[in-house]
């Protein structure tokens, strides 16, 4: 049901946002009675999982390129750049191609400052997951999902594969699955 995102100017851009947030408002709203309102759920779970874990990841890449800009504006004595925003908005890739899916902005904002305090070591990956499960347990109420999604899978099973290899915690490896580097960058 999700609009195909294309590149051709603003008006296509807007309409691909209004479908998608009209989508996410749907499934809120839907009759769980119903055949119907029960596939608009679970769709709308799945599209609200791609589109979580896309913002934590974005969060934690541009607070790489915000403590950067920071640190030069510092050095130059100029005025300290305004940290970055989370996108309501996210193209998260389907079976039918691209798509544009929605997520209210308190909740992206949350998701999105997760991953910039992961990434800057503010919080270790299991408080990241507990935090995040804590938020993705109030999405799937909202989206009236029958199980909450699980929230950063990819993080979850990093761990567990550390976990096999050693016993000592430490920051994800570059080169991890998740493409995750909290040394600096996306890998």
């Amino acid at each position: 049901m999700g609009h195909v995102v294309t590149l051709f100017g603003k008006s296509k851009r807007d309409e691909a946002r209004r479908k998608a947030r009209e989508e996410y408002e749907e499934a809120c709203a839907a009759d769980l009675a119903s055949r119907a309102g029960r596939a608009l759920t679970l769709r709308a779970g799945a599209r609200a999982k791609a589109h979580f874990d896309k913002t934590f990841i974005s969060g934690a890449e541009k607070s790489i390129a915000f403590d950067n800009a920071r640190s030069l504006a510092l050095s130059k004595g100029d005025d300290r750049p305004e940290p970055p925003k989370a996108s309501e908005y996210q193209v998260i890739k389907t079976t039918s191609g691209e798509i544009l899916v929605y997520m209210p902005a308190p909740f992206a904002e949350r998701v999105f400052k997760l991953g910039m305090r992961y990434q800057t070591m503010e919080i270790t990956a299991e408080q990241a997951i507990t935090l995040a499960q804590q938020l993705a347990d109030q999405i799937s109420l909202e989206l009236q999902l029958e199980q909450p999604f699980l929230a950063l899978e990819f993080l979850r099973e990093e761990i567990e594969d550390a976990a096999d290899g050693e016993s000592d915690e430490k920051p994800l490896e570059s080169g991890s699955p998740s493409g995750l580097d909290r040394s600096g960058g996306r890998t």
